[in-house]
């Protein structure tokens, strides 16, 4: 009777082996062209800003950054221009720097300090006769921490009449500030505040006293 020619020990484990060789290899293969445990791949890099967008935005980063140094009168004529609003009476810095001059949204008597940073990638809109001081810096862009693609996000900031940003402040995207607000110098402020408020620290607080509550 015949029978099987005997299994070596050796073959038999390189079998094994090269079995989970394999499986390692098409799990690698899966790991690339799909998602692991839920986690996406690295993503691909694309643009949220349209072709239109983008010529308009060379076009202000080139000729119109010749027009705002050049005639320091036509600066709010300049930002009507490109889409923005500025009303009567604003004054700009040669050295603003303006990202998205069609989110930039300014009132009467606005006035904007040397080296100040209008980061507009959501909307920024200022109220008339506000002042922003040397340095400041009003971030209206972020991206999304919790996904792993790292999404552009556009949340609008929003300041009040009559406010004083200070020297080297930071106001961050989707904050709101009320009428008559005062940012401290080198204040940094991450949430909203009511009218009023006089903020200051990093995070800013409030540290006006409020009639009848002592605080």
């Amino acid at each position: 009777m015949k029978t099987s020619p005997p299994v070596s020990e050796a073959s038999a484990t390189g079998d094994s082996a090269s079995g989970a060789t394999g499986a390692g290899v098409e799990g690698v293969r899966g790991s690339v062209g799909g998602t692991v445990g839920g986690v996406h791949p690295p993503p691909a890099r694309r643009s949220v800003w349209t072709t239109r967008e983008k010529v308009i935005r060379i076009v202000w980063a080139t000729l119109g950054r010749v027009v705002w140094v050049v005639c320091a009168g036509a600066r709010p004529w300049l930002i009507r221009r490109f889409g923005g609003r500025a009303g009567r009476g604003c004054v700009l810095a040669r050295s603003v720097d303006i990202l998205i001059p069609w989110n930039v949204r300014l009132g009467d008597n606005v006035r904007v300090g040397e080296r100040v940073i209008l980061y507009g990638l959501g909307p920024i809109e200022i109220g008339s006769g506000t002042v922003i001081d040397f340095r400041a810096h009003l971030c209206a862009g972020t991206h999304d921490m919790t996904d792993s693609r790292f999404p552009l996000i556009k949340p609008p900031i929003t300041v009040g009449a009559g406010c004083f940003i200070g020297l080297d402040a930071y106001i961050g995207p989707e904050v709101v500030l009320g009428d008559g607000c005062v940012v401290w110098p080198r204040a940094s402020v991450y949430r909203s505040f009511p009218a009023g408020s006089e903020l200051k620290g990093n995070p800013a607080k409030d540290v006006s006293a409020r009639p009848g509550t002592g605080v």
